[in-house]
């Protein structure tokens, strides 16, 4: 299992996990029903996201972008930035991520994508479809 997709898994779990106890235990001492009603959702909600990603890890129902980040250009008065991926194939894709995604200019990275069944093109250019990414030692030797 790739070590950004375990990331996420830990870090989903952990979420539900600390909302259903800390919620719990909160709305018990107090007798807040609405609190414990929440923090059980919110824990059956993060139990069934952390499972079907579980699944779709898997089944390996992603795909893996291997490449180098071409250019960066963060948006003035947005919250994303346009990213210029090349991949080892030498095909051009162009996202639109988070400002809080850093992919810095020059570093070979592998993204991590969903599959998108309703979907012709494999891999989507949307932020939701990407499940992590990590920097990746790139195996070119300059001689």
């Amino acid at each position: 299992m790739p070590k950004p997709l375990f990331s996420k898994l830990v870090a989903v779990a952990a979420i539900g996990f600390l909302c259903l106890l800390g919620g719990s235990v909160y709305g018990l001492s107090t007798g807040d029903r609405i609190l414990l009603m929440l923090s059980i959702l919110i824990g059956a909600c993060s139990l069934i996201r952390f499972l079907l990603l579980l699944r779709d890890i898997r089944s390996g129902s992603y795909y893996v972008l291997s490449g180098i980040c071409v250019k960066r250009e963060p948006s003035l008065f947005k919250k994303s930035q346009q990213i210029t991926f090349k991949s080892d194939e030498g095909k051009e894709y162009h996202f639109t991520f988070e400002k809080s995604i850093k992919l810095l200019e020059g570093h070979h990275y592998r993204l991590y994508f969903r599959k998108n069944s309703s979907s012709t093109e494999a891999i989507g250019s949307s932020a939701s479809d990407l499940l992590g990414f990590e920097e990746a030692i790139s195996s070119v030797n300059n001689s």
